[in-house]
């Protein structure tokens, strides 16, 4: 199974998800340019406080820290031994995974960097499923409060794409609810597509064997995990929530710093409502890490926030902060990582390669005359 997570991060994968990260930042970024107008760029520029993004740094570190305790704080209970390093690394691979691959789909980073930590991998499993459980039970708590309220400073389209989201939402909070509490009906259906498989390709009867045997032990120790971070640590799945919480306010407070820097006069309050709602739209978008989509939804959140001309600006310090950074720091992770495992592998290989040599004592050698 760790070979597995590793083959899912190879080169090829890599490259393939980042050019397709940078041409849909490219389009979002080149509309939101389109939209603000390029005229005024160099002197909203020039007129930039920029020591105010110390601030903004900051608070994308929080963000860091806030995310790696989410896992954190269930890890430790299955391996006391496992250091926040770990963790931090697990989160910064989970956020670049996210931004190469479609619907943001990066729990395989942090399952990558903790099975190499030395973290069961169901438990890694378990954990990450509750993580997400609490983003997504933040996120309608929030949204169904925004929606509620009905700012007059949302664009009028909102509502609408909130209802769709709302269903996207329900649909898969079923589905992890599920996974959590009733992996068996999630693994019957697992089973039941894999006869299908087998029966029409019968070649690849052995392999979906395998794979039967092993998606039925992690559900197994899924079940044991699940079960004993629900009953015996409440408070750790309440935390959970906080910190989900947290990390989500260090980007609010990110944003509103941004928005000081370039001399634009939003509001905090204006700032939690549509950041909050971005991450509420986005957070199922099909491309990768939303890029794109992301870009272009903020600019249809701020435009009646901000100045035109600050907007693609605004576009590209808050993303940089929140995705593009991690993209990189949590590249260089799990390349750093990979090239770790590289070179056990290449170890490995040479030494099961090393000739088998049967040493005799010298008196039982054999001379040339054949004698000893």
């Amino acid at each position: 199974m760790q070979k597995s997570l590793g083959g899912l991060m190879n080169r090829e994968n890599a490259v393939r998800g980042t050019l397709l990260f940078l041409l849909c930042t490219f389009a979002g970024l080149f509309i939101s340019f389109l939209w603000g107008g390029t005229q005024d760029i160099k002197r909203v520029f020039n007129e930039m406080q920029a020591q105010l993004l110390f601030g903004a740094c900051l608070c994308m570190f929080v963000d860091w820290i806030f995310g790696a305790l989410r896992f954190h704080i269930f890890i430790r209970k299955v391996t006391p031994e496992i250091k926040f390093r770990d963790s931090l690394r697990a989160n910064l691979a989970t956020l670049c995974v996210s931004c190469i691959t479609p619907f943001q789909t990066g729990g395989v980073g942090h399952l990558y960097i903790y099975a190499r930590a030395g973290v069961p991998l169901s438990a890694a499993i378990t954990s990450g499923i509750i993580c997400f459980l609490a983003t997504i039970t933040s996120l309608i708590f929030f949204a169904g409060g925004i929606t509620w309220l009905n700012p007059p400073f949302l664009p009028k389209g909102s509502a609408w794409v909130s209802l769709f989201s709302f269903l996207m939402f329900a649909l898969v909070f079923t589905g992890f609810v599920l996974l959590l509490f009733k992996p068996d009906i999630i693994f019957r259906f697992f089973h039941w597509v894999c006869r299908i498989v087998q029966h029409r390709f019968t070649r690849l009867a052995p392999i979906v064997e395998r794979a039967i045997l092993k998606v039925e032990e992690l559900v197994t120790e899924h079940k044991a995990f699940a079960t004993m971070f629900i009953r015996y640590h409440k408070g750790t799945c309440a935390l959970s929530v906080l910190l989900t919480c947290g990390f989500f306010g260090a980007r609010i407070v990110g944003s509103y710093i941004v928005v000081k820097a370039l001399n634009g006069d939003a509001t905090l309050w204006e700032l939690s409502v549509t950041g909050l709602l971005l991450n509420f739209v986005v957070l199922f978008a099909p491309s990768p890490g939303a890029s794109g989509v992301a870009e272009v939804v903020t600019v249809g959140l701020m435009e009646k926030l901000i100045l035109k001309e600050l907007i693609p600006l605004y576009v590209i310090l808050t993303r940089f902060f929140t995705i593009y950074c991690a993209v990189i720091v949590g590249g260089i992770v799990i390349g750093l990582q990979l090239a770790k495992d590289l070179r056990k592998d290449r170890k490995g290989m040479a030494e099961d390669a090393m000739p088998q040599i049967k040493s005799y004592a010298i008196r039982k050698l054999p001379d040339k005359k054949g004698h000893k």
